[in-house]
């Protein structure tokens, strides 16, 4: 994806859109008006009316019980249109409840936002002790197996674009990029311990052909029962199942 420079950008656009990615963001995405201004860098007066705006739309709703904002109905309704016109919509169901009966553990599929991933997919493996992580989480792409799988793959300029947002020391940088060429040559990548102790992955891209990578499809599982290498053939097998459907790269 490509970001517009700060110069070009309006200033109450950019204050509406942060509102709605701090509702993504919180724990229970729901907050109160003066958590949202101070989230955003505005007074209390400015947020409540730019809340009022993405309500009139709606982009937010108050909660009954605690009159607090939360995500709305339209926003939900822009989702799954996007979700449908990349090819990742329910649609994609079926292909991931068959990897997870195949590999046994909860397979999730993901997207790059700026710098974070976050899971527009998931279905949940039957093991009581399993990888509990809910569609809408975000984390960070340079620690993530789909962040790293989909950075590796893309087109020079525009990780170098994701990069500079990430604004690393030239030293992490470098290795960062090392690793990048690594999960590339290999055409998947591993990560253990990262994002959550305790847990391996194993992501995959998927991309249309001759393409570059659109999303990452990831198996995860508790440590003692990682087992990457058995699982990266039924992961490539569903991502090319998925990329069939006709995925528009972003």
């Amino acid at each position: 994806m490509t970001s517009e420079t700060p110069s070009r950008q309006v200033a109450s656009v950019s204050r509406a859109l942060q509102i709605l990615e701090l509702l993504i963001a919180a724990p229970l995405h729901e907050l109160g008006v003066t958590e949202i201004a101070r989230g955003i860098g505005v007074v209390k007066s400015s947020a409540h009316q730019l809340l009022s705006t993405l309500a009139s739309h709606g982009f937010v709703e108050t909660s009954a019980g605690s009159g607090r904002y939360r995500l709305g109905v339209g926003l939900m309704e822009a989702g799954a249109v996007a979700s449908q016109q990349l090819g990742l919509g329910p649609g994609v169901l079926p292909m991931l409840e068959a990897l997870v009966s195949e590999v046994g553990e909860t397979c999730s599929l993901g997207v790059l936002v700026g710098t974070n991933i976050s899971l527009l997919q998931r279905v949940e493996a039957q093991s009581v002790l399993r990888v509990d992580l809910k569609v809408g989480t975000r984390f960070p792409a340079q620690t993530s197996a789909i962040g790293r799988v989909i950075l590796s793959e893309m087109a020079q300029e525009q990780r170098d674009q994701v990069l500079e947002q990430m604004n690393l020391p030239e030293h992490e940088r470098q290795a960062f990029l090392q690793e990048l060429d690594k999960v590339r040559q290999d055409g998947c990548a591993i990560v253990n311990n990262i994002p959550v102790e305790g847990i391996g992955a194993i992501a995959v891209a998927v991309r249309p052909s001759a393409q570059g990578p659109v999303a990452g499809l990831v198996v995860a599982a508790p440590a003692f029962r990682f087992n990457p290498e058995a699982w990266r053939a039924p992961l490539q097998r569903t991502a090319a199942m998925i990329a069939a459907r006709g995925i528009r790269k972003f």
